[in-house]
């Protein structure tokens, strides 16, 4: 009897535990089945294939997954929260310029160097670089020619963080760089194109060391440019509007030093004074309590080869400012597009207009009208009106081409117009010009190019066969030529530019207008056989450019230039004779 209760209860007991793992087993494969459709019928396969039931492992993955899940969504919660109440950040977008100054000092910094995701750029992206390269440079040998097939892998790349999120430790402060590249809609062609910004974040909800690294990177950057002028140019039509910059950086070139232009120093002086005055910082207040527009205008005019533009860029360079060039030619160039690149210009800055006289803003004149021909003249009377007709096709095809008179003169010193820049205008041919665009309010100074004089062929030949490094003017004398400086940085007040000492005025070099010409063996310094070169050569005949031209052929050679300048003189004189010649004949 007590056999038969004990196997009784071992029975029972069996029942139950088989139950107890039904239930365990079944409730897992309900929940799995809601989720994997068809589970039970996989299962139960893999079951009576292999002998093996995969419930317990599948809901150990499922279990391990929503774990994961759940902790990856509360650390996001928990991040986003933290980055809203204890973080802060300032994002910078691709199209200014602090952009490129924060891009250039990241890849200088550690981060560059450590980080497992880059982006790696050409070492060198201009000729002007090379100036600042390390890489040994061959010596000249005439004898040889130069190959070029592998210069460019000796200069290294130079690395900058990809797209992504990099972390780094700055002074104390740790930091979060991240840099994102999206897809924008143009609303012109192309239809997409890419855009990209970046965002400095840092611990704190102050946003002042994030400041301070951003100063730091556009100190460190204008440090490298400190003796370079910076080329703006309009973007293309495309990407003009939709709140975005309508000038685009497109060189950085070295700052050409103003003693380096050949022109009368009476009248270099007095432009430099002229443009100092006003851009002194006391002259708006000056302006404005006279109600008289800020603005300034200047016009360079002469023959091609002079120096109208050289002397734009040295202006930009001594003032350290940008420099902004707008052809009106461009056929893609409106109206509302120049009036826009004007009020976007900044607050001080040079614009320069080369070649005025070439985008057909001549003087206003009516349409000579052809004599009305008898009327029993009936042939000469439709010549007449096709001549009529071919001059009105001619006139509509020339006011398609760049902007109108009215537009350009609106954009500079309409009511919208921007104050405070420097405008210069080139032209060869100023007769030409209307009376309206060089009065005086829009054209305040004219220079004028003459060609080179005995003074200024000695002082180009100085400067051309001086050795590199002491290319200049007696600096005693040039202290305007001490102005290319830095622009001055910003340190928490207001910002002050550097005197130029504009109190001494350059003085020209003693130059001897008529020299005896000595024997070459009496010809021992640079500075004789210069006064013996501008001796040979007529005064007021040959542009600046034309000398240069032919110095720069024989530019280690100065008695070689001295002994066949004659000959090149005579020939020269010949060919523009005959152009002269060929021009004023007539049929």
């Amino acid at each position: 009897m007590a056999t038969k209760n004990a196997f009784r209860a071992l029975k029972h007991a069996d029942s139950v535990e088989t139950n107890s793992t039904t239930s365990i087993t079944q409730l897992p494969a309900n929940i799995l089945e809601a989720f994997i459709p068809g589970y039970s019928i996989i299962s139960k396969f893999l079951l009576d294939a292999l002998g093996f039931d995969i419930t317990l492992l599948v809901s150990v993955c499922f279990l391990v997954f929503g774990l994961a899940t759940s902790l990856t969504f509360a650390w996001k919660h928990l991040y986003r929260q933290f980055e809203e109440y204890c973080m802060s950040f300032i994002r910078i977008d691709s199209d200014d310029d602090i952009h490129d100054h924060v891009m250039e000092w990241l890849a200088s910094q550690k981060i560059s160097k450590t980080s497992r995701k880059l982006m790696a750029k050409t070492g060198r992206e201009n000729a002007w670089d090379m100036l600042d390269e390390t890489v040994a440079e061959p010596e000249l040998d005439p004898t040889n020619l130069m190959n070029f097939n592998n210069w460019d892998a000796r200069v290294p790349p130079r690395f900058q963080p990809s797209f992504g999120s990099h972390f780094f430790f700055h002074r104390g402060h740790f930091f979060q760089f991240k840099r994102e590249q999206k897809q924008v809609m143009t609303g012109g062609w192309p239809m997409v194109r890419d855009d990209e910004n970046i965002t400095l974040t840092c611990i704190g909800r102050s946003t002042e060391p994030i400041k301070e690294l951003i100063k730091e990177a556009r100190e460190f950057y204008l440090d490298k440019q400190k003796s370079c002028t910076v080329v703006r140019r309009p973007c293309p039509k495309e990407h003009r509007g939709r709140g975005r910059s309508v000038w685009m950086k497109v060189a950085t070139r070295p700052s050409r030093p103003m003693h380096t232009v050949i022109l009368e120093h009476e009248q270099k002086n007095r432009l430099l004074a002229d443009i100092n005055e006003y851009l002194h910082p006391s002259t708006p207040r000056w302006y404005a309590n006279r109600g008289i527009p800020y603005r300034r205008g200047y016009l360079f005019h002469g023959n091609p080869g002079t120096g109208k533009s050289s002397l734009a860029w040295a202006i930009a360079g001594v003032f350290g400012l940008d420099i902004y060039c707008i052809s009106l030619v461009d056929p893609t160039l409106t109206e509302e597009d120049l009036g826009m690149m004007f009020t976007s210009l900044p607050r001080r800055c040079v614009i320069l207009l080369e070649d005025i006289d070439a985008a057909g803003l001549n003087k206003r004149q009516e349409d000579e009208k052809a004599p009305e021909p008898k009327d029993e003249d009936p042939t000469a009377k439709i010549g007449a009106e096709i001549t009529r007709a071919f001059k009105s096709v001619q006139k509509n095809d020339k006011d398609k081409q760049g902007i109108t008179l009215s537009g350009l003169l609106n954009a500079i010193d309409g009511v919208a117009s921007h104050e405070g820049r420097v405008l210069v205008m080139t032209t060869n041919f100023p007769d030409k010009l209307d009376d309206a665009l060089i009065r005086p309010g829009r054209i305040d100074m004219k220079v004028e190019f003459t060609n080179a004089t005995h003074a200024q062929i000695y002082e180009l030949f100085i400067r051309m066969y001086t050795p590199d490094g002491s290319v200049k003017v007696d600096p005693a004398k040039t202290k305007l030529d001490k102005g290319q400086v830095s622009r001055p940085t910003q340190n928490g007040h207001a910002l002050q530019p550097k005197m130029l000492g504009m109190n001494e005025m350059l003085t020209p070099p003693d130059t001897p207008t008529q020299v005896k010409v000595p024997a070459n063996e009496q010809l021992n310094t640079i500075e004789d056989i210069a006064a013996a070169f501008a001796n040979l050569l007529p005064a007021d005949t040959f542009t600046p450019a034309e000398i240069q031209g032919f110095l720069l052929t024989r530019k280690k050679e100065p008695k070689k230039a001295l002994e066949e300048v004659t000959t090149w003189s005579k020939s020269m004189i010949e060919t523009k004779g005959k152009k002269a010649r060929g021009t004023t004949a007539g049929p």
